[in-house]
């Protein structure tokens, strides 16, 4: 089958699928699980957060767009660049592969997931495949990313990739600033030894709580 007409109603249908298990069932499974909601954004929480908050949002609904102008209009009317077959269908693999890691991830995760940094104190998790990355379920996140990139390649979803990895690079720090106060030593040591979302890549040092952590490779 031909790249273009595979990617015509696959690229709705993985968006679909993506916010139904990556976002509404975990959401679901969350509030049955402890009664509180996923979406967190309390009013102690740093500024930034909120403008990370509403940037993803508006990632999120623009991936919807760009999956319902894909469907009705075609590739040529959005200007999707012309590549080798090979490279549009890699991109379809690794969103499969990022589908996968980033809904195994949120399980692991259990009545730790939130979105957003929560005001109460959760459980910190280091096992399965936060024993491998500190960030599985962004690192699946952006691998879905990349992929839909790759799969539908234009001058939009590369600006598009751009912003959810400044996105996400920012969302990150914040939490891992909220982690270190809440966890102390724990998290800290953890964070010294994996890496942010690479294996052994954006590991902490493991100095003196109280100095600023800097980034090791």
């Amino acid at each position: 089958m031909d790249v273009a007409t595979f990617a015509r109603p696959a690229l709705p249908a993985a968006t679909l699928a993506f916010l139904l298990f990556a976002m509404v069932l975990p959401s679901v499974r969350l509030r049955r699980r402890t009664g509180r909601p996923a979406l967190v954004l309390h009013r102690s929480g740093p500024p930034l957060q909120r403008v990370i908050g509403v940037g993803m949002a508006l990632f999120m609904g623009a991936i919807v767009l760009w999956s319902a102008a894909h469907l009705a209009f075609g590739e040529p009317a959005l200007g999707v660049w012309h590549v080798p077959p090979a490279l549009r269908w890699s991109g379809w693999a690794l969103v499969a592969a990022g589908f996968a890691l980033t809904v195994r991830a949120q399980v692991e995760m259990g009545a730790s997931w939130r979105i957003g940094i929560d005001s109460e104190r959760t459980e910190l998790v280091t096992g399965g495949l936060f024993g491998v990355v500190r960030n599985p379920i962004f690192s699946g996140m952006l691998v879905v990313v990349t992929g839909l990139t790759l799969a539908t390649p234009s001058a939009w979803t590369v600006m598009g990739w751009l912003d959810y990895l400044l996105l996400v690079s920012l969302q990150v720090r914040l939490e891992e600033d909220h982690l270190l106060r809440l966890h102390g030593g724990a998290y800290q040591r953890y964070a010294a030894r994996v890496g942010r979302f690479i294996p052994g890549v954006g590991r902490l040092d493991p100095v003196g709580l109280d100095a600023a952590p800097r980034i090791t490779v």
